[in-house]
């Protein structure tokens, strides 16, 4: 009787155990509710800001007050919405950030866009297409003055965002910074999607002023202030030093196996910079992007993109919504974001241009002095060569493998080099692509093993020990970001994107169709182990690509990378082996600049889209006569006659890819696109480019361009030693300056 009767006390504390951790559950998730739908209210209670946390809202007191001064510039600044307005003390012109009085008729969302100083993307659950503004969001702006502009701390109460921004004037330059530190979410339901600095700055209604706007796409293209008159449905976003391959979706796979690309790519945006220009007033600006650059866009849209403005201006991208697949077959995705943002300070700097400076020279020349004043380039002492680029070894399918396909060995460069010889020509700097074991594609490099088909190591390090003594240099070439799965185990050690799925980059080609991404760590590792077979054999000129102009965010071992971290890592692998070689880039994005001896594969045109007016040529502008400046392949250009015009309007240097072989060889190979490449084809156009173009180069030799005219059909290019180019693209005589240029032909005058 007494066992039964402790064994029903038992289960009554047991039960009543239950009940309380029962009712004590409902009464958490009943908090919990209440909190979760008071996240979009009142941010003094605990899952916001505290009330003690909050500054004191003193916005409204500054209204176009005068808060900085320099010798030539005012900025004046009104708090209430961020914006700024800078005036030349000369001439009276002046620049705004944002939009005062609107006539435009814009609804409640674009008004709160083109009225703030500052506009945030906001992640709203699953939704990134969300705003917030300084005119529609409940905001606290507290402004303190400093020596030279001002410093606001900013809260968005209702959303949980609070942030610091600076602005200051220095001389001619307006910086403008957001520290990341200063950055705070305290809202589990809504993140900082992106953040819009200035998105109005010299923004023009319609075709109200003439100007233009300048974007960075290949070399450099205009957009003109023109009134659109409602023809475009699109602008410029890119960005900044090409797409992240971290977010790109291959989840739908091509309808045809082998199916060939059909669209180029756009050109990628290789320097963090853009502009606008108001030619009629004689203002404008360069922004340069000091920090953030690995993950911003550039954003420029002509009048009638929504609304009736142009504008043009950087945007710091912090998360993305993606898709994620929920079973390794693809079959269904769900929505998710990205948990931590990517960690920066942005920082942009607007230099400031007038009078004769406020064009487009003017820009490119503001931004050389930029780079040199701030070491991210220094001028190199160098002389003209005409680059041949060479294939040596290529394969293709052979039965149950693959063999070689022998183009051009050690031997067939030797008579190459010595037939030129010859003929006069000696300046010629090559690199040799395809001298591994195994070819072009059999990526990573590992070791320093050269193809047997070519005349294996010994005779290519005595090529290139042959071509030193005589003040030449060929360089090895080296992908040192991709990774063949055909020849390599790749288990591990490679780049998956942000979902967890492999990223794959499609060849569009029959023998290997797919090529990985290398992590950073496995590229720096395969290097350091490449440089000890190197010193051994006395090698020490590299031309390296891949990771040159490539950027993105991946996931490794369950942890995610941001694109700031391979920025960090390449700029660490660049930094250890450029210090003991000599380094070639194909075509390196800005902030490996430091590390390469030519820019290779130099962008002659642009993406050619529909709302460009015009192409100039930015980038030759301001790095002619800082180093030499090669061009893409001249075997590939339809209309070789304006590319060479091109060559000589600004200053870049020919390249040709040349095989000794017939390149009907490689039809069955992974360069079946190389449809043109055999030394006796452009023996003759080597020699008389080479010819042609020392002259020009002996003419302007170490000198800058400071002058770029464009008179009908000819272009008057200007240095700053005082010769002149005269390019005539027409296809009748042209007299210019005295001079008679014949029809596609050129002048060198001074």
């Amino acid at each position: 009787m007494a066992s039964r009767k402790g064994a029903f006390i038992k289960k009554a504390i047991i039960s009543s155990l239950f009940i309380a951790f029962f009712a004590a559950v409902l009464i958490w998730i009943s908090v919990m509710s209440r909190s979760f739908s008071n996240q979009g209210g009142d941010l003094t209670k605990k899952q916001g800001f505290d009330s003690s946390e909050l500054p004191v809202h003193n916005a409204d007191s500054y209204v176009n007050k005068l808060i900085a001064e320099s010798e030539n510039y005012r900025m004046y600044l009104t708090g209430s919405n961020l914006s700024i307005t800078v005036e030349n003390k000369h001439t009276g012109a002046v620049i705004r950030s944002a939009i005062e009085q609107d006539s435009s008729g814009a609804n409640k969302q674009w008004l709160g866009f083109i009225s703030s100083g500052l506009v945030l993307n906001v992640i709203d659950g699953y939704n990134e297409a969300v705003q917030a503004d300084l005119i529609n969001n409940k905001n606290i702006i507290n402004i303190e003055e400093t020596d030279n502009g001002f410093s606001a701390d900013v809260v968005f109460p209702d959303l949980g965002f609070a942030f610091q921004v600076s602005v200051r004037l220095e001389n001619d330059d307006i910086v403008v910074e957001i520290p990341d530190a200063s950055i705070k979410e305290t809202i589990d339901k809504f993140r900082i999607g992106a953040i819009n600095v200035f998105p109005m700055l010299g923004s023009t209604y319609l075709g109200e002023k003439k100007g233009y706007m300048f974007i960075p796409d290949g070399n450099g293209a205009l957009i003109r202030l023109n009134d659109k008159e409602g023809r475009l449905s699109g602008g410029y976003s890119q960005l900044i030093y090409g797409d992240d391959i971290g977010f790109k979706d291959q989840s739908t796979p091509s309808l045809l196996k082998n199916a060939f690309q059909t669209v180029n790519d756009a050109e990628k945006i290789l320097a963090p910079v853009f502009g606008m220009v108001h030619t009629d007033d004689k203002i404008g600006f360069l922004g340069i992007i000091e920090s953030g650059a690995q993950r911003a866009s550039i954003e420029a849209y002509p009048n009638g993109v929504k609304i009736a403005y142009n504008r043009i201006f950087p945007k710091f991208l912090f998360r993305k919504v993606f898709k994620q697949p929920t079973s390794n077959r693809n079959t269904g995705v769900v929505d998710d974001y990205e948990e931590q943002r990517t960690h920066y300070d942005i920082k942009v700097r607007y230099r400031l241009v007038s009078g004769d400076n406020a064009d487009y020279v003017g820009l490119a020349v503001a931004f050389r002095n930029y780079l040199l004043d701030n070491h991210i380039v220094e001028k190199l002492d160098y002389e003209y060569n005409t680059r041949i680029d060479f294939i040596g070894v290529e394969r293709e399918e052979w039965l149950l493998s693959t063999k070689n396909v022998t183009m051009t060995t050690v031997e067939n460069i030797r008579e190459i080099y010595n037939d030129l010889d010859e003929a006069g020509i000696t300046d010629i700097l090559s690199i040799y692509k395809g001298w591994q074991k195994g070819g072009v594609n059999r990526v990573p490099i590992t070791r320093y093993k050269a193809d047997k088909n070519i005349g294996g190591t010994d005779e290519l390090t005595s090529l290139i020990k042959a071509i030193n003594e005589k003040g030449r240099k060929m360089y090895l070439y080296h992908d040192v970001l991709r990774i063949n799965p055909d020849e390599f185990n790749t288990t591990f050690n490679v780049v998956k994107r942000i979902d967890k799925r492999l990223y794959q980059e499609p060849t569009y080609m029959d023998v290997y169709e797919n090529m990985l991404y290398l992590i950073p760590k496995r590229t720096e590792y395969y290097l350091n182990r490449l440089k000890k077979d190197y010193r051994k054999a006395g090698i020490y000129d590299l031309a390296l690509a891949g990771i040159t102009n490539s950027l993105f965010t991946y996931s490794y071992g369950g942890k995610e990378y941001s694109r700031t971290d391979t920025y960090n890592a390449y700029n660490s692998i660049l930094a250890n082996i450029g210090d003991e070689f000599s380094l070639l880039l194909e075509q390196p994005y800005m902030y490996l600049w430091k590390y390469t001896d030519a820019f290779l594969d130099m962008p002659v045109g642009t993406s050619q889209y529909n709302f460009t007016d015009e192409d100039v040529p930015f980038l030759a502008i301001a790095l002619k006569g800082i180093m030499p400046l090669y061009s893409e392949y001249m075997n590939f250009e339809a209309n070789k006659q304006e590319f060479f015009l091109q060559l000589i309007e600004m200053g870049i240097y020919p390249s040709f890819l040349i095989t000794w072989e017939d390149s009907s060889n490689l039809i069955y190979t992974n360069s079946a696109d190389i449809y043109s490449s055999k030394y006796s084809t452009y023996r003759d156009d080597i020699i008389e480019y080479t010819k042609a173009l020392k002259e020009v180069n002996d003419a302007v030799k170490g000198a800058f361009i400071i002058d770029h005219e464009r008179l009908g059909g000819v272009t008057v290019v200007t240095y700053d030693n005082g010769t002149k180019i005269y390019v005539n693209y027409s296809k009748t005589e042209q007299v210019v300056d005295g001079y008679t240029i014949e029809p596609l032909g050129y002048k060198v005058g001074e």
